[in-house]
């Protein structure tokens, strides 16, 4: 995996925060790692059993398979 880091501005509970880490880090592991916010738990990191569900957009979706890159400009 490439270890260049990238730098978005993600909003996460209607605060914007602008956040550098590795291009292919999952919205999961900004949210915990980066971001320090660990109500989102790890569970099967296969995207089949929804522990790691987050509302983007008003819809469901399963952090451990979302890019974090591709989350700027959504809520």
């Amino acid at each position: 995996m490439s270890s260049q880091s990238v730098v978005r501005t993600l909003e996460v509970n209607g605060e914007r925060r602008t956040v550098a880490f590795p291009a292919h880090h999952t919205l999961l592991e900004v949210l915990r790692e980066q971001l320090g916010l660990a109500g989102t738990k790890h569970g099967c990191e296969l995207g089949e059993c929804g522990t790691c569900t987050v509302l983007v957009d008003g819809r469901a979706l399963l952090s451990c398979l979302a890019l974090a890159a591709e989350m700027e400009g959504r809520r």
